[in-house]
């Protein structure tokens, strides 16, 4: 007998009228009742002029990996079909989707999947910040592409997944967002389905895998390395007083890195994401020469399992929008994976940041007026697209040659210097700091290029040298690590 797909073409106020007329089928058995706050959240948050399809029976390899490892076992029945439901920007009919000579991918705005699970039935997504009321942010962002009825759509945006609280807790749901990112955006890495998961604990177990009671510090980190990253775990009690667990965390952000979070209150514990930060506009009074950007106290953007994505919320309140015992939680730790071959840390990239600009011959103090500073590690070839992209006008040719004649590692810490009038949008920065990851950071010799003004200094692991007029450096803000309206939320160049 033929089965065929069943494909229906839905605005935004009729969704949930059609997910329950769904629900009647046997893969659902009969949870029309059930629409959980979740689904109710996230399409609040949606444009009004979202149009949804949907697709069933639909087969997705997250959900199937865990029924045949977990639910398929229980003594009731739970379905194995799920329902895959797409966004569009504006009205979506059949006959917009068999036209392959229009321009329909322009629409496309991602999908989420429907679980037949009690109580949990919103399963992974990649939505487009697009497809949102509210996106006055930048984050990191990853390509997608689907097929519907042979039709390819492609999307931009970050994992997220709902916890199932069998399968995988919002620590699992964390770890499968991060390592889904890295996973489906660079080849060194791949995605990792839930069984894989619990497969690399088995050996060292610390508690029993299924049903999760979540995972510990220790166990997300190896399935981290188990995947090829190198983890480094910051708690509260990291820093000093040149610089604390918050900056170090802001400066990762920066760099377009996505964090796990660990946080807590007296009762309960939670994992969740921090993959970017919103826009602000800083005005700096302060009485110091200068200040990093990693000081100022910007609300970030939150993958949570618990909330819809690119959740916004403040680090020292990171769910006060919860109307629940979690309200009060704080941010205990945090993990960091770092690319392969960086060796330089974050806190040890500031250090040697700090030695050259309080330094009394070539440091901020030797020119005038107030400075702020922004420390971020982004990919060479990402930072040499920047400087030969339109945007970068403003360099002159004599600053633009030498910078993408520069021989430099894979991937580099790098240091913008702005005049304090200059730190705004449509600013420009007036200095460059480069030095090389790849090194302890115990001298002077990581400095790869630094630049004032029209001042250019050289160091040769033994003293400042080579001090000469050029021509004044100007260089637009660096954005290529985090995606945003900048970019139309699509991905340039990766590092």
């Amino acid at each position: 007998m033929l089965g065929f797909i069943d494909i229906s073409f839905i605005r935004k106020d009729e969704l949930i009228l059609k997910l329950k007329e769904i629900f009647n089928d046997d893969d659902f058995g009969g949870l029309a009742f059930l629409i959980p706050s979740q689904l109710d959240d996230l399409l609040k948050r949606l444009k009004d002029n979202t149009w949804f399809v949907t697709e069933r029976p639909y087969v997705d390899k997250h959900y199937r990996d865990t029924y045949y490892s977990f639910h398929s076992s229980k003594f009731i029945k739970t379905g194995r079909n799920c329902i895959r439901v797409h966004l569009f920007e504006g009205e979506v009919t059949e006959n917009d989707l068999l036209d392959t000579k229009n321009e329909l991918n322009k629409k496309y705005r991602g999908f989420f999947i429907i679980r037949p699970l009690m109580h949990h039935i919103l399963g992974r997504s990649l939505i487009s910040p697009e497809a949102f009321i509210t996106n006055n942010f930048f984050c990191c962002l990853t390509k997608g592409r689907v097929s519907l009825l042979g039709r390819y759509l492609s999307v931009y945006g970050f994992p997220h997944i709902a916890q199932d609280e069998e399968t995988h807790t919002c620590a699992e749901s964390a770890l499968w967002c991060h390592i889904e990112y890295y996973g489906s955006k660079y080849p060194q890495y791949k995605s990792l389905l839930p069984s894989k998961i619990v497969k690399t604990l088995l050996d060292s177990p610390e508690h029993r895998i299924l049903p999760s009671i979540g995972l510990t510090n220790n166990e997300l980190t190896k399935c981290l390395n188990y995947n090829g990253f190198q983890c480094l775990i910051y708690d509260t009690d990291s820093g000093d007083k040149k610089k604390t667990f918050f900056q170090l965390l802001r400066i990762y952000v920066e760099s377009g890195i996505p964090l796990l979070l660990f946080i807590s209150n007296k009762k309960d514990a939670h994992a969740v994401l921090v993959i970017g930060h919103e826009k602000d506009e800083f005005v700096y009074n302060g009485e110091s020469i200068w200040v990093d950007t990693s000081f100022i106290d910007k609300k970030m953007v939150f993958i949570d399992d618990n909330m819809p994505p690119y959740q916004i919320a403040s680090l020292s309140k990171p769910t006060d929008h919860y109307e629940s015992e979690m309200k009060d939680m704080k941010i205990k730790s945090f993990i960091v994976a770092l690319p392969v071959h960086v060796y330089l840390v974050a806190e040890k990239a500031y250090d040697l940041m700090y030695t050259i600009f309080e330094d009394e011959k070539i440091g901020l103090k030797t020119f005038n007026g107030k400075w702020i500073t922004r420390l971020l590690l982004t990919g060479s070839q990402s930072f040499k697209n920047f400087i030969m992209n339109d945007d970068n006008s403003i360099m002159p040719d004599e600053i633009k040659e030498p910078l993408l004649s520069l021989s430099l590692p894979k991937f580099i810490w790098m240091c913008e210097l702005y005049r304090t009038e200059n730190f705004k949008p449509e600013g420009h920065c007036s200095g460059l700091l480069l030095i090389d990851p790849t090194t302890n950071g115990k001298s002077l010799a990581p400095v790869l290029f630094y630049a004032i003004e029209d001042k250019l200094f050289e160091h040769d692991c033994e003293a400042w040298k080579g001090i000469e007029n050029i021509v004044e450096f100007k260089m637009a803000t660096y954005k290529n690590n985090l995606k945003g309206e900048w970019s139309k939320w699509r991905n340039g160049i990766s590092g």
